[in-house]
C-alpha cells in the first residue's frame, strides 16, 4: 500500500483490506442486493493465513449466510504441487484446514490439468482414484519420507477413514471438465432448486375450454 503511515507489506496490506471489508459489511450488502443477480463468485486471495488462523473469511461467510445466500467454498490447488505423495497429502491438509476454519461445503479443485504431461496426468488421475493409504504405501522411499513415513501413513489413514478431502480435476481447455466442475458446485449450493420448472412440452389446451 502507498500509505506510509501504515507501512504494510503485501500480505499485511491484504489482511488490512479484508479486515476493512468485514468492518463495512453494509456496503457489501447494498452492492449485492442492488441488481437482479443471484449467483456471485468471490475471487478470494490465496494467502492461507486468511483461512487457517484469521477469522476474516469466516466472518464474511457468516454475513452471506445471514443474508440468505447459500455458500460454497471452492479451494484451488495447482496440480504441480501434488505430483508426489507427500505433497499430495500436504495439499489435502491445507484444504482441510480451510474447510475447518470456514465451515462451509467445500469443493476442492486440482487446477491446470491442461499443463501436465500425459505421464503426470496419469499420475494425478491415479492419485484421485486410489485410496490415500495406497498412495503412501507405493511411494518411492527416500531419506526424508523414510524418516517420516509412519507420520505420513497415520495422516493418510485419517484422511482415508473419514473421506474428509476429495478433489475434482479441472482442465480449462476441456469444456466437459469445466461443466462437470460447475455441476458439482451448483449441486453443492443447491442452485436452481427453488426455480420454477419449465415445461418444455406443455400439454395442448382444449380449444373448447
Amino acid at each position: 500500500m502507498e500509505d506510509e503511515e501504515l507501512a504494510l507489506g503485501p500480505n499485511g496490506a491484504l489482511v488490512f483490506c479484508m479486515e476493512y471489508l468485514v468492518q463495512n459489511m453494509e456496503w457489501l450488502h447494498d452492492e449485492l442486493c442492488e441488481g437482479e443477480d443471484d449467483y456471485f463468485i468471490f475471487d478470494c486471495p490465496g494467502q492461507i493465513e486468511l483461512y487457517s488462523h484469521l477469522p476474516i473469511m469466516r466472518q464474511l461467510v457468516d454475513a452471506l449466510r445471514a443474508w440468505d445466500f447459500n455458500v460454497c467454498s471452492v479451494f484451488l490447488i495447482d496440480t504441480h504441487f501434488v505430483l508426489e505423495a507427500e505433497k499430495f497429502i500436504a495439499g489435502a491438509l491445507t484444504a482441510l484446514s480451510a474447510m475447518i476454519a470456514i465451515e462451509t461445503p467445500c469443493v476442492n479443485v486440482l487446477t491446470k490439468m491442461d499443463l501436465l504431461s500425459e505421464r503426470n496426468k496419469a499420475l494425478v488421475e491415479d492419485f484421485l482414484e486410489t485410496d490415500t493409504r495406497s498412495i503412501v504405501e507405493h511411494d518411492t522411499t527416500h531419506m526424508w519420507n523414510e524418516r517420516h513415513r509412519q507420520l505420513t501413513k497415520t495422516i493418510a489413514q485419517v484422511l482415508e477413514d473419514y473421506s474428509i478431502v476429495k478433489f475434482v480435476p479441472l482442465n480449462s481447455d476441456d469444456e466437459e471438465s469445466v461443466e462437470q466442475l460447475l455441476l458439482v458446485i451448483d449441486t453443492t449450493i443447491q442452485y436452481g432448486e427453488d426455480l420454477e420448472v419449465k415445461d418444455r412440452f406443455p400439454e395442448e389446451q382444449d380449444p373448447e375450454e
